[in-house]
């Protein structure tokens, strides 16, 4: 890679970014595109997010991806929000044209894309139970209520978090899209037992030996399981889910549509999602 006076910027703020495969996958989309465009990732402490924002307009970049912890602390800063980042309320990119910037949420539509292109799972008139309310869980939900899902179960060991995810959806979407789930046995097992798709946005399973977020018999065999955990690439919940039938997908196919829908965004190119696949998953899997 060859850095230019001509070389366009963009990059990553989070608090931490050490562990991020955002660079290799982002730069080898941007080569294999024959752009003159780089991606770095920046260390930015919360208390200085506001200065970096000024700073990535003064020094003319052309976008920048936020990680934790900076989704929604930076809605203040920005100009403009897409629909689906104004409903989330929190950004994970950012789009700078003529000084003004634009804040997106790519998480959800990332989501979309991959069940979509990588699966044939098409998420119009079905009944989606999102476990986790979490950031992701959050834009996960909101996105399946905007493409048209007929209903959504949300759940969340914190309650207030599910409750305010369900709230928002019907308040905002439609006029009865979601569900709140109780945390509790008996209600988690009868929603995920109605669901077309179960989605898992905890991070059970990352760790060996953590307990999986639901009991997998109560999965029927006709439910599509996805788990928004990537690493490793078959958690305990996916491969009891393929034992009783289940069709499944991990969540590598989110992080790159993610990141394929910021490179689309910055550039107005369609992103070479094989060549970014490919140097993500030797990111990821190269420790392994």
């Amino acid at each position: 890679m060859e850095i230019t006076g001509k070389t366009q910027v963009v990059g990553l703020f989070g608090y931490p970014v050490r562990h991020t495969a955002s660079p290799a996958f982002q730069n080898a989309g941007f080569s294999a595109a024959g752009l003159d465009w780089v991606y770095i990732p920046f260390e930015v402490h919360p208390d200085s997010l506001s200065c970096a924002i000024e700073g990535v307009v003064a020094l003319g970049f052309r976008g920048v991806n936020l990680t934790i912890p900076h989704k929604q602390a930076v809605v203040p800063h920005l100009d403009e929000l897409s629909p689906e980042a104004k409903i989330i309320g929190a950004v994970n990119t950012i789009d700078i044209r003529d000084g003004r910037l634009k804040g997106y949420n790519t998480d959800g539509t990332g989501f979309v894309r991959s069940i979509r292109d990588e699966s044939g799972v098409d998420l119009s008139g079905l009944s989606v139970f999102v476990m986790g309310a979490g950031g992701a869980g959050r834009a996960v939900a909101v996105q399946c209520a905007l493409d048209g899902a007929r209903d959504i179960l949300v759940c969340d060991c914190d309650e207030s978090r599910s409750q305010s995810v369900h709230s928002l959806i019907n308040s905002q979407i439609a006029s009865r899209p979601a569900r709140f789930v109780p945390h509790t046995q008996h209600a988690m097992r009868d929603g995920v037992r109605q669901c077309d798709l179960f989605v898992d946005a905890t991070p059970l399973g990352m760790k060996p030996g953590e307990p999986m977020s639901i009991d997998p018999d109560w999965l029927s065999p006709s439910t599509f399981v996805y788990d928004l955990v990537y690493d490793p690439p078959e958690t305990p919940l996916l491969r009891r889910a393929k034992e009783r039938g289940c069709r499944t997908q991990n969540g590598i196919g989110m992080l790159l549509y993610q990141g394929c829908i910021a490179f689309e965004i910055w550039t107005g190119l369609a992103a070479p999602v094989e060549e970014m696949r490919k140097a993500l998953e030797q990111a990821v899997f190269r420790k392994r």
